[in-house]
């Protein structure tokens, strides 16, 4: 179901499309899972990688154990010395529906099954994904790398209602630095390499505050303000059938033929996106019409008189010279009349 603004949310989209005003504060950047760089930071001491595992542990709240490792690759290996344990094969799947990924291997049985969530159409798909997995007999291990504490306080697992025995956290946790965590239940591997201190020091920092409820909320209240700009802007700009959304609002996927054209014009604008559209938990509600809604409508108003299969003009004055108005805002003007 597409969200439905409030009459003062009507207003404001009305209000930004007519002003075209440039936009307000930073630029703002959503083309990665980090998370604020103010929420990551040493406390009084640096952290042993024992705390750190155990307030991620207490974070999630399922697990019976945490491991933590340099980076995501040996988690995966621990993963796989986990099955060679029960007598599974070492060799690993990959399986992330919505990509296209076929479930079955190029040669020869896996026994560790990494499911991705980041890019699912829909809880069907990861229900079905999850099924089949089981299925085979091999080791599940849910890739929460960009799903941790985004879709939910439980990440993916709670979002789409899954069970995996094991669960891998990425750099994102540690503000991008080399840091990953292995998460599980019943047996627990060995212990590896280990994160460097400023990578924990981060962790321990971040974890507490993308762990709130508050945290998933907002996000998701930023993706659902997201999609009502978009399904206004490019309606608008008559460029419903080249532009639009799908996925949950907490982490919204952008598609469309025009789609890289729409989003060099952005960066233009100030607003980083990329089709998987990661929102800043920062970003502050009150704050949407100027810092984000006005980059999207000066963005699709832009794309609107852009010459299909050009590249996104540098500015204001140089989209006109591709159109046959002269200013901008004549286009604007009758856009007004056709509505």
């Amino acid at each position: 179901m597409e969200p439905r603004p409030s009459p003062e949310e009507s207003r404001a989209l009305a209000r930004v499309w007519k002003n075209q005003a440039r936009p307000q504060g930073p630029p703002l950047d959503f083309t990665g899972p980090r998370w604020p760089e103010s929420w990551a930071g040493p406390g009084d001491a640096a952290p042993s990688p024992r705390e750190v595992a155990e307030l991620l542990r207490e974070a999630l709240g399922w697990p019976e154990w945490v491991r933590l490792y340099a980076k995501p690759a040996l988690a995966v290996v621990a993963a796989a010395r986990l099955a060679a344990a029960r007598g599974l094969p070492k060799g690993v799947l990959w399986v992330a529906p919505g990509t296209g990924a076929p479930l079955e291997p190029p040669s020869g049985p896996p026994g560790v099954a990494v499911l991705r969530g980041d890019w699912a159409p829909d809880t069907g798909a990861m229900l079905w994904a999850q099924e089949e997995i089981q299925g085979q007999g091999m080791l599940y291990l849910l890739d929460e790398s960009a799903t941790a504490f985004r879709l939910a306080p439980g990440g993916a697992r709670e979002y789409f209602g899954l069970e995996p025995e094991l669960a891998l956290y990425g750099p994102a946790l540690a503000g991008g630095l080399p840091f990953a965590a292995l998460a599980g239940c019943g047996p627990a591997p060995e212990p590896g390499p280990e994160p460097p201190a400023e990578a924990l020091a981060a962790a321990a920092g971040l974890i507490p505050r993308a762990a709130r409820s508050e945290t998933a909320e907002r996000i998701a209240e930023l993706g659902r303000l997201l999609s009502l700009g978009l399904d206004y802007f490019t309606r608008r700009a008559g460029l419903w059938e080249e532009l639009g959304w799908e996925g949950p609002a907490a982490l919204p996927r952008l598609k469309g033929r025009r789609l890289w054209a729409f989003i060099e014009l952005a960066r233009e604008e100030g607003l980083g996106l990329q089709p998987l559209v990661f929102l800043d938990p920062q970003l502050s509600p009150q704050e949407v019409p100027d810092r984000l809604w006005a980059r999207l409508a000066r963005a699709a108003a832009r794309l609107k008189v852009l010459p299909e299969g050009d590249k996104a003009p540098l500015g204001w004055r140089d989209a006109a010279r591709t159109a046959s108005c002269t200013r901008v805002a004549d286009l604007l003007a009758g856009l007004e009349g056709e509505s």
